[in-house]
């Protein structure tokens, strides 16, 4: 493959909200709690315990002792860390590109623009990845079928005639792309890109039904990913799309960025290094649940699973639960166990990690008060933050100014009360950035360019925040 030529690494690609991107911990890392290796789901298709594993897990409270007495609420903080890519190492990528042909792709020149995207990304695979191409208007075309990319020349001539008109047909062209990658040799990352500028009206439209088929084939180890073009798509949707199809989901406000936006992800596909991930919580009892910041949990009784899908070396990913804990008596007592699956992207097999949160319940008020571990009250303080923005979001393009500057002015609350307390200097800056959105929310209409795409960014934005 030819992806050495990228010279963006495997950088998140820039957020046209940049304010929202969390900067990096300076309050210090995580204080990892007690970690033993678990038997994997399948103990007959895994390696040796501490073999093999690419990815590590820390969990932690964010106060380590509680004052007796009277239960509080406090957060749980879970980081899951890949290891590093390997030096010269990239995976094999079969890679389905499914391109939304309608009417409206003609436009501001987002069609020529995923062409040449699309002609590129032949270009920077190699004889041994597989590439195929699928476009949607009223229906779904397979323009290439998932083949070799040993004739480039050919593979961007048949780009180069796609053409648009019609409706909008997602469904279909979803499926259509999820057969092709479905069809690749298993070794190596099989991931669908759609790319879409606009609702799906055409065919099957429901939600429900469209994240079910995203999810479909993740189990066999084929991902989809999305980006959004433009400003007249649905952003819910697809970002939906993307967590049930463990790949990522992108907003592309410029068309011409869109090139550049899919070498990155391509990029972070030949480096996965952890296919199928998710995250069991089982809290202990008398530990009530209250939210879980940034993901659609699965939650039965007392568990809660996260599916984090693909993960790429050198990718972090935090996950922040609000949890009531009960009164105890005194001394240590147990808060939660997380359990961590994954299949390791190179050898397949399944691995497993676990950690036990616990905590000291005390009658020294101040043994509690400076308990706090300041990485994980920063991770749960940009968690809500990021709940607050995306709550601003939403309520703006309802037209409901006044809930939009009152969940901006709380997020700015969080930001300044978390300073205060630790100084950071990556949160202080985070306030006039803050203030700034909440200003070009104040003097835009939401129905207008400038509104629409202040809505995009900020929701995208805001899952990275809370990520």
């Amino acid at each position: 493959m030819q992806r050495w030529i990228l010279t963006s690494g495997l950088a998140v690609t820039a957020l046209g909200a940049a304010f929202l991107v969390p900067h990096s911990q300076d309050t210090g890392p995580l204080t990892p709690a007690p970690v033993r290796q678990a038997t994997a789901p399948n103990a007959a298709d895994s390696q040796p315990l501490g073999a093999g594993q690419r990815l590590s897990l820390s969990a932690v409270l964010d106060q380590g002792a509680l004052l007796a007495g009277a239960g509080e609420d406090r957060f749980l903080v879970f980081e899951v860390s890949a290891d590093a890519p390997s030096t010269g190492v990239d995976q094999l990528v079969h890679l389905a590109v499914v391109m939304d042909t309608s009417g409206s792709m003609s436009s501001a020149g987002k069609l020529s623009n995923a062409r040449r995207a699309a002609q590129e990304m032949v270009d920077l695979l190699g004889p041994e990845d597989t590439f195929s191409l699928v476009t949607f208007d009223d229906r779904a075309d397979v323009v290439i079928p998932a083949q070799p990319v040993d004739d480039p020349a050919s593979l961007q001539h048949r780009i180069d005639t796609i053409q648009s008109g019609g409706g909008t047909n997602l469904h279909d062209g979803l499926r259509a792309g999820l057969r092709e990658a479905q069809t690749a040799h298993h070794t190596g990352v099989r991931r669908v890109v759609v790319l879409s500028d606009g609702h799906a009206n055409i065919g099957i439209t429901d939600s429900d039904t469209l994240y079910r088929e995203a999810g479909s084939l993740v189990q066999e180890g084929v991902t989809v990913s999305a980006m959004g073009l433009g400003l007249d798509y649905n952003e819910d949707l697809l970002a939906a799309m993307s967590d049930v199809g463990g790949g990522t989901y992108r907003f592309v406000d410029r068309p011409a960025a869109l090139a550049e936006q899919l070498a990155t992800e391509l990029q972070q596909m030949s480096a996965v290094v952890a296919h199928q991930t998710e995250l069991r919580i089982d809290l202990a009892e008398g530990v009530m649940l209250k939210q879980i910041y940034g993901y659609e949990a699965n939650t039965s009784g007392a568990r809660s699973t996260v599916f984090l899908g693909d993960l790429y070396g050198g990718q972090t990913r935090k996950i922040v639960a609000r949890v009531h804990v009960p009164d105890h008596s005194l001394g240590s007592v147990d808060v939660a166990t997380a359990r961590l699956h994954h299949m390791d992207a190179e050898t397949e097999r399944q691995h497993a990690t676990s950690a036990t949160v616990q905590a000291l319940v005390t009658s020294d008020a101040s043994v509690a008060q400076t308990s706090a571990v300041a990485a994980a009250q920063k991770m749960a303080t940009q968690a809500r933050v990021g709940q607050l923005v995306d709550i601003a979001a939403r309520s703006f393009a309802e037209g409901d100014l006044s809930s939009n500057q009152a969940s901006m002015e709380a997020a700015i609350d969080l930001v300044a009360t978390f300073n205060a307390d630790f100084e950071d200097s990556d949160m202080l800056k985070s306030l006039g950035d803050f203030e700034a959105q909440a200003a070009r929310f104040a003097k835009s209409a939401p129905s207008s360019a400038a509104g629409r795409r202040a809505v995009k960014q900020a929701k995208e934005g805001a899952r990275a925040y809370a990520r």
